[in-house]
């Protein structure tokens, strides 16, 4: 019987070393940069200055293991099983709404036994295979509306409604942006896109608009609005830590911002704090790392041993980068304050733990990658015909013989 662990990756050799290290040296950076964060609030809150700390230790052995798991299984098995994952993404979604943990008016967490989860994350890696799998196995469709694209797009609605009624917006609209970009390159019509994408913003739009916490932020990153107790103090205190860290920062556990001044410091802000104690060399080098991760992934695709795995090595390695990339905008003012964390650095179980199990899997596409190289086609049927060219040439190579 076959097994579903890979031979060839479970050995280290042949796995992308680089996304490896790059890996390796956010996460050790993320628990120094916790620890120097959290300092005040944890003596604060529980008496240990170490408390934080001593969490994400837990946390990062949790998502090492899962790293080395998912490292070692082979990505094709879960191309069968994508669906029944989804769904039990779903439940997890649904079970928030009946034994949900509420946080500052959110229903966002749910406690299974002595663990707390955030099932929107784990949500969004199920989605990426999901995407990754149908988009595989219905190439021959996907560029019909009604039997190919539109069943896709209504999960993906459907999971980020389910998401916006917690409420968490920034996530829902995350969902569906790293949807759009599988969608364009698993092959779906760009007019399909276009039109979904104006329908689904003309819907939204009434919406947000009666959320009095969305037009705040979005007041404030146009500078409508500002005050400096009032809601761009986040936003203020940010800029003020990323300022006066300049190009080389306060040094390591210097910095003044954690002192209640910028709220969140070792979660949604920690790259503010990275930009005070360590300046523009030490955020310059998270951004580094993050780029050399998602060009590995892109690189990794494009290797990879079937349309699956490129398919699901660019969905993982862009979801990484976009969910780093906006946290960054964030703490920077050019974007709207939002709840996304930063992977691998930001204080968040579910998060890290999701983040490791999804670099486990890019680790496994690089372990299976071909020298030569292959790339998804957009057009299915130009590749149909060149099939069918070869067959015909072959038959009649050996009818001349």
């Amino acid at each position: 019987m076959r097994s579903g662990i890979n031979k060839k990756s479970s050995a280290l050799t042949g796995i992308d070393r680089k996304m490896l290290y790059a890996t390796i040296v956010l996460v050790a950076l993320g628990l120094v940069m916790i620890t120097s964060a959290s300092q005040i609030v944890a003596h604060e809150r529980f008496r240990s200055a170490y408390f934080f700390m001593h969490q994400h230790l837990i946390r990062i052995a949790l998502g090492g293991c899962m790293l080395i798991l998912f490292m070692k299984f082979d990505f094709n098995r879960y191309q069968k099983f994508s669906t029944w994952m989804l769904v039990a993404s779903f439940i997890l979604l649904i079970a928030l709404f009946i034994c949900g943990i509420r946080v500052r008016g959110a229903v966002r967490w749910l406690r299974i036994y002595k663990l707390t989860i955030q099932p929107v994350e784990i949500a969004k890696l199920t989605l990426i295979i999901f995407l990754a799998a149908r988009l595989t196995d219905a190439r021959q469709r996907i560029g019909e509306f009604k039997n190919g694209f539109l069943p896709l797009l209504s999960i993906c609605i459907a999971m980020a409604i389910m998401v916006a009624l917690q409420p968490n917006f920034s996530n829902a609209a995350y969902i569906v942006g790293f949807s759009f970009i599988l969608f364009f390159v698993g092959g779906c019509r760009i007019h399909h896109l276009a039109l979904s994408g104006l329908t689904l913003a003309a819907a939204a739009v009434p919406i947000l608009w009666k959320q009095d916490n969305i037009l705040e932020r979005i007041n404030v990153l146009f500078g409508w609005t500002r005050s400096s107790l009032g809601p761009s103090y986040h936003i203020d205190q940010s800029l003020i830590a990323h300022g006066v860290g300049y190009i080389g920062g306060r040094g390591i556990g210097g910095g003044l911002q954690k002192f209640y001044f910028l709220p969140d410091a070792h979660t949604d802000f920690i790259y503010s704090i990275i930009g005070e104690e360590m300046g523009i060399i030490g955020t310059t080098f998270v951004l580094a790392l993050f780029v050399l991760i998602l060009v590995r992934a892109v690189s990794n695709a494009h290797r990879a041993p079937n349309d699956f795995g490129y398919l699901l090595s660019l969905g993982l390695g862009c979801s990484l980068f976009l969910s780093a990339a906006i946290n960054m905008a964030m703490t920077l003012g050019i974007f709207p304050v939002v709840g996304l964390p930063l992977p691998f650095i930001s204080f968040g179980g579910t998060s890290l733990v999701t983040s490791l199990a999804t670099v486990g899997i890019l680790l496994n596409i690089s372990s299976q990658g071909k020298d030569g190289g292959r790339r998804m086609a957009r057009t299915p049927e130009r590749k149909t015909k060149k099939k069918k060219v070869y067959a015909v040439q072959s038959r009649y190579v050996r009818r001349k013989k």
